[in-house]
Order: structure tokens, then sequence, then C-alpha cells
């Protein structure tokens, strides 16, 4: 049970949950789309088959949702009332989760086609679907797109925000292009030092 409160009062920027089509509500994939968090759901599964009973089990979604900041079990159980599907539970490995959305990993489950994977509100995906290593480009997109709109300029806070925030998909592409992320913070560290702060033109 102390392990259980345990878990409860962490936070995770990522959250899973099983969607049931006789119970959420017909919009519920618009109602998640305007929250404007990024999330993912899975084929429909629905040849699951119960290893006590042998028998299949009832048609459901997987989905995960990728906050933009971490959230507490309470904030994610607010899903879990919008969907009227169970508890949440937290993503410790974001690939292992995606890549469990078809089963890619259970060879003993059925294995749904990963094409039916469906991705919201920009959720990026693609990295996750082998284990031959995440897609760089695309992460290196996504750290330069936030250095821009934060203005980041040391490495250090690039590294702290992917290791608190970003640890399962930035973090390794943070730690492995040292040499070209420094170049570009530095360069990024000069040009704001050549713009005029009340003009916002160049010096």
């Amino acid at each position: 049970m102390e392990l259980e409160n345990k878990e409860k009062n962490e936070r995770y920027r990522n959250w899973s949950w099983i969607v049931y089509p006789e119970s959420a509500p017909e919009n519920w994939r618009a109602l998640l789309d305007e929250t404007g968090e990024k999330w993912i759901e899975s084929p429909l599964h629905d040849r699951d088959i119960n290893e006590t009973t042998n028998e299949i089990k009832k048609a459901h979604w997987h989905i995960i949702i990728s906050f933009g900041n971490k959230k507490s079990y309470k904030q994610a159980e607010k899903i879990s009332e919008l969907l009227n599907s169970p508890n949440p539970v937290s993503v410790k490995s974001l690939q292992g989760a995606v890549q469990y959305l078809w089963h890619r990993n259970n060879p003993d489950k059925f294995q749904y086609d990963k094409r039916e994977v469906v991705a919201h509100n920009g959720f990026k995906y693609r990295q996750y679907l082998t284990d031959i290593g995440v897609d760089t480009d695309s992460i290196l997109q996504e750290v330069i797109q936030w250095i821009q709109e934060t203005g980041c300029s040391e490495y250090r806070d690039l590294v702290d925000y992917a290791v608190f925030e970003r640890f399962d998909d930035w973090f390794p592409t943070v730690r492995s292009q040292t040499i070209f992320l420094n170049s570009y913070l530095r360069s990024n560290r000069y040009s704001q030092k050549n713009i005029d702060p009340e003009t916002g033109e160049i010096k």
C-alpha cells in the first residue's frame, strides 16, 4: 500500500489508459483532441485472449498521452473521468508503451497492424517503431525548435530540461549530439548578443 501511495504521489509526463467502446463517449477522440495534448491510440484490440479463461477479452483501445508538463495521478484521473475508463497508469518507458500498442515485443499475444496506430495533436512516434534506434533528425528538429522558442543558450540548461522533462525521448539524443548542440547553442548565444532588445533588429 505504501508503494502504491508513493506511486500516486509521483508526477510523470506520459500516462496510459484503456478505453472501452461501450463505455466511452462517442466523441471521445474529439474530447481528447480538444485538450491540446499530444496523444496516440492503438488499433482496436479485439483479439486479446484472457490467459485464465482462454476467452476473448472485451474489445478496447490503449492510449498514451504525452503531456506538456508532468502530471500527478490525481490530474491524470481527470482523463479517466472524461473517457469513463479505468485508472491511469504511468509510463516509465515511452518506447515500450508505444510498441505495446500493437504487441511488438509480445509474440505470445495477437499481433495488431502497427499501420493502424493513430497519432493526434502532433504526437511523434515513428522513432519508437523499431529497436534500431531513435530518429535522431526528428528529435533534433524538436530540440532546436524548443531552443528557438525559449531562447536557451546553455547546454547545461538543455540537458536539465531533457533529463527532468523529456528523458524518454530527448535525453539520448541530447547526450549523444553534444558537439552539434554545443555549436548551435553557442551560435544562438552570439545571435542574441547582436539583436537590439528594443527593436528586435540585428545590430
